[in-house]
């Protein structure tokens, strides 16, 4: 998994030190054809092997690829994952096929999607290893068929948690759950997304992470609120934002924004600064920052936006505030970002000064 994926997720620090804010053996990507697709970003499944001869996206045996097939080099193996095991061979291997041998079929590893496997792929000129011009690719593994599977792509050392990693590939049986009780959620068509909380602790299910024109950037600061619960900090430059969305949300069944009456949010300046001359974010006073509304997915902007500023509802004591905006003041009121169709909401800086702040929730009220 890399960072600056689909779904953002990537905290980055003053010096330009940048990092992913989730445990590597504990993240994988989602294939786009997957049934429960939309929305997947910050969703978590509990995966686990199993044993057996891998199938192809129609359901027939997945046959060895003759370049990439690492156990043909008898170096390879001998080679040792990091908890020193060696790989346990591949039974079909005579006959070409891929048989994964599970180190227990019955341990579970949870993982939180944070990218995405694209059927299509578009790489872009000066890409390595892409053609002059630009090239159009298929990632056959993550474009589905008859067989009706879906595809993840765990990072390495999730996979190797399950199988010797030199196997490359094995059948799952997996399932969505809660990313902090580990309790399962309801599955598949469509897939769970959480539609009254976008960020207590970290994002729910369903909702990406991503900030933009920033000189910093936290996730999830721990113990940064009232509640000792983690707050997301970062530092805007002018026009820089912190958006959260749900991929491919205005579809039926997801739709976010449907029916909602008001955003609600807590807020902290982050500055040391307490001049409105120094800080667009001034020590112990109330974060004035843009909020507007989009369906990302066809460009369609609600016709107004409001500010934090206007909307104060109560100072919680050690610089936080919240804050309570009706969805009537951003006038979503035609077709293409009617409320449920909406899939996304920024918070920006307007101000040439450098705004600094924690989020501590962001929730969507009803009713």
């Amino acid at each position: 998994m890399l960072t600056f994926g689909s779904c953002g997720f990537t905290d980055a620090t003053a010096d330009g030190k940048v990092y992913l804010p989730f445990a590597r053996d504990a993240v994988a990507a989602s294939a786009d054809t997957n049934p429960d697709y939309p929305g997947s970003c910050g969703r978590c499944y509990a995966m686990r092997c199993k044993e057996g001869l891998v199938q192809n996206n129609d359901g027939g045996p997945l046959k060895q690829n003759t370049v990439f097939y690492l156990p043909k080099v008898s170096e390879a193996r001998s080679l040792k994952d990091t908890y020193g095991r060696t790989w346990p061979g591949n039974p079909a291997e005579a006959e070409g096929n891929m048989f994964t041998k599970c180190w227990n079929s019955s341990q579970e590893v949870t993982v939180r999607m944070i990218d995405t496997c694209p059927c299509t792929q578009v790489l872009p000129d000066g890409a390595p290893g892409v053609k002059k011009g630009g090239e159009v690719r298929k990632q056959l593994a993550c474009c589905g068929g008859k067989g009706g599977f879906a595809h993840f792509d765990l990072s390495f050392w999730a996979f190797e948690k399950l199988a010797h990693p030199l196997s490359g590939r094995m059948m799952l049986e997996y399932r969505p759950v809660d990313c902090e009780t580990g309790q399962p959620l309801p599955t598949f068509t469509p897939g769970f997304i959480s539609k009254d909380v976008i960020y207590s602790n970290g994002t729910k299910a369903g909702w990406n992470w991503f900030p933009y024109f920033s000189a910093y950037k936290r996730y999830a600061v721990p113990g940064r609120t009232l509640k000792k619960t983690a707050a997301t900090c970062v530092e805007l430059t002018e026009n820089g934002g912190l958006s959260f969305h749900v991929k491919e949300g205005n579809q039926p069944g997801y739709q976010p924004f449907a029916g909602v009456t008001a955003i609600q949010l807590t807020l902290r300046s982050n500055s040391n600064d307490k001049s409105p001359d120094k800080t667009a974010t001034p020590k112990n006073e109330p974060v004035d920052l843009k909020v507007f509304l989009q369906n990302y997915e066809s460009k369609k902007y609600c016709n107004s936006d409001a500010r934090t500023g206007q909307f104060v509802t109560q100072s919680l004591g050690d610089g936080w505030f919240s804050y309570k905006i009706p969805l009537s003041a951003f006038k979503c009121d035609y077709e293409g970002a009617l409320p449920h169709q909406l899939t996304r909401i920024d918070l920006q800086n307007t101000k040439v000064l450098h705004a600094a702040f924690c989020l501590g929730e962001l929730r969507l009220l009803r009713g």
